[in-house]
């Protein structure tokens, strides 16, 4: 199996976060990325990058990032700004001037994921003081013009990388939110609509030689309020205690189903935010919903209510799309059992901050597997009463869980037996540390004569930044890859014939790539299939190419009106 050979494929990306997409140095300067597609004079300079980092450093950081002083990262208390992250703005102050590698690494460990800063901080600087710079440095203050830009170069980015089609998350939590008359989800969701008819977008598609993408939208909610407690004010979360306890649900996240119902339908309260004209495309566009954040919540049977009413909404808004003429299935698309990494914890590393003391080793974390299987088996619960309930269900709605990267084998076979997709996002589970070292055939070996002699060399540091890219030489190797992600999860779901899908879950956040996500699976597979009886007997003479054909069907499944066979 060679790149050449899946490049051949047409390429579906089923789970990725649209503010996630683009790579950190588009932050830098945004219409010279957006530009260098059709134009490749245009280029992202060093002393774009320096400007961007000089703000962060000099701007955000003594305004807003010392007042976090050593505070961990947490959802508990909404603080969403990683300590390694801030830490790194600071460590490599004296550096960034005169080394173009402390100045991408630093740039990178802010605006992604890696091991030392959480992908939640990562959203958080994007959305934040990265984007603050874009719209006071570029376009004049304004959001919408800046918005537009993002837009657009998303879409070039998904070409660029091979993305044929897929399914993106855009953030809706609380609703439109509509401020000033404008909604940063619908000028999200119009600029998709739009995107084909945009000329400057052709053009630069007709220059690099690719096909407009595919962009299919769900609209995303919390999975804090699947850990509801009663009364809806609180949820169960362990991050600050190691256990379940009880934390404020933050109003600003809170997502009435109604308004979901809303949201499918095209309407904000009643009424239709979209003209009349584009209602059709509108229902083809957006598909379906999306709950996600880290998964550092405790479900609950309170929780698994909430998700039964959010799931009859999705239903509910499919048979009236149906009323009105539109054909196909909506998507309920869930994030669990991945897990979550608590980094620096209970502890956080001593000042003042030095490469020594943050960065010379990989940090203490804290990871909950357990509760990740228990949520998993609580959402199954959940979704075989609604189906219970709902024997019509297969006609209208489709449900997949997100990740999943701690399923059991004996939750696998539930989730074929619930009819239940899965998508599995390999490099992302690395780069999230949900599939820690620990895990890996080769975890000890590789810590003690890889990882940290790369980590321990000021010189070499940066190279894990993208830690499985670095682990991995050639993605195309059954014995490379097996030593390093032989223990997923994928291996039970095949085992069981989930339709499973592959993800990047936002390549710009996550170091990963469509092709590669591909490629790891194709080698995992070859590799399960010589070392493993069970899996070859299980699995059969299939190779990569069921992950192929099990596009064709998930696509398939969501244009039709009728339940699949399973």
């Amino acid at each position: 199996m060679i790149a050449g050979v899946l490049l051949a494929a047409s390429y579906f990306d089923a789970h990725n976060h649209i503010t996630g997409i683009l790579p950190y140095q588009a932050y830098a300067n945004l219409p010279a990325y957006v530009a260098e597609f059709s134009d490749p004079k245009r280029t992202i300079g060093v002393a774009d990058r320096l400007a961007l980092y000089r703000y962060l450093a000099d701007v955000w950081y003594p305004k807003e990032g010392a007042a976090l002083d050593d505070r961990l990262f947490s959802p508990a208390d909404n603080q969403r700004f990683a300590l390694g992250a801030r830490a790194a703005i600071v460590v490599y102050r004296s550096e960034v001037a005169g080394s173009a590698v402390a100045l991408d690494g630093t740039l990178e460990r802010v605006l992604t994921a890696t091991p030392w800063s959480e992908f939640d901080s990562a959203y958080a600087f994007r959305g934040g003081p990265a984007g603050a710079y874009l719209r006071e440095t570029f376009y004049g203050g304004s959001d919408e013009r800046l918005n537009a830009d993002l837009c657009k170069g998303t879409v070039l980015e998904l070409a660029a990388t091979h993305i044929d089609e897929s399914e993106q998350s855009v953030p809706f939590l609380g609703g439109w939110k509509f401020s000033h008359g404008a909604s940063y989800p619908l000028q999200t969701i119009e600029c998709i609509m739009h995107a084909p008819a945009d000329a400057s977008l052709r053009n630069a598609l007709s220059a690099m030689k690719r096909p407009m993408p595919s962009i299919k939208i769900v609209l995303m909610t919390h999975t804090a309020q699947l850990a509801a407690l009663s009364g809806g004010k609180q949820y169960g979360e362990w991050s600050k205690t190691g256990s379940c306890s009880a934390t404020m649900l933050p109003e600003a996240i809170a997502t009435a189903p109604k308004a979901i119902y809303d949201g499918l339908m095209g309407w904000n309260a009643g009424r239709a935010v979209v003209p009349a004209t584009e209602a059709a495309q509108y229902f083809d566009d957006v598909v379906g919903i999306d709950t996600a954040a880290p998964e550092t919540t405790c479900f609950t049977g309170d929780g698994m209510e909430y998700y039964e009413r959010l799931a009859a909404a999705v239903y509910d808004a499919s048979k009236s799309r149906r009323l009105a003429g539109w054909h196909g299935k909506l998507l309920i698309h869930t994030h669990v059992g991945e897990g979550a990494v608590v980094d620096y914890a209970p502890s956080p590393p001593p000042q003042p901050w030095s490469f020594v003391n943050l960065f010379a080793s990989l940090p203490a974390t804290r990871t909950n597997a357990s509760q990740a299987q228990a949520n998993i088996s609580m959402l199954l619960g959940a979704i075989r009463r609604f189906k219970a309930e709902h024997p019509d269900a297969g006609r209208y709605v489709i449900f997949r869980l997100a990740h999943v990267t701690w399923a059991s084998p004996l939750q696998a076979r539930a989730m074929h037996d619930a009819g239940v997709e899965a998508d599995v996002n390999l490099e992302s589970n690395v780069a999230t540390g949900a599939y820690p070292v620990a895990r890996m055939p080769l975890g000890p070996a590789l810590l003690a004569n890889r990882i940290l002699p790369l980590a321990q060399n000021p010189a070499t540091n940066f190279q894990l930044n993208d830690l499985l890219g670095t682990l991995i030489g050639n993605p195309s190797d059954p014995s490379q890859v097996g030593d390093v992600l032989g223990n997923a999860a994928l291996k039970h779901l095949l085992e069981a014939h989930v339709l499973c899908l592959m993800g990047t879950d936002a390549a710009g956040v996550e170091h990963s790539d469509i092709v590669k996500e591909y490629e790891y699976a194709g080698s995992l597979i070859a590799y399960w299939k010589r070392t493993d009886p069970a899996f070859r007997s299980a699995f059969g003479k299939d190779d990569v190419g069921r992950l192929f054909a099990n596009v064709r069907e998930h696509l398939a499944d969501m244009d039709s009106d009728t339940a699949p066979p399973y």
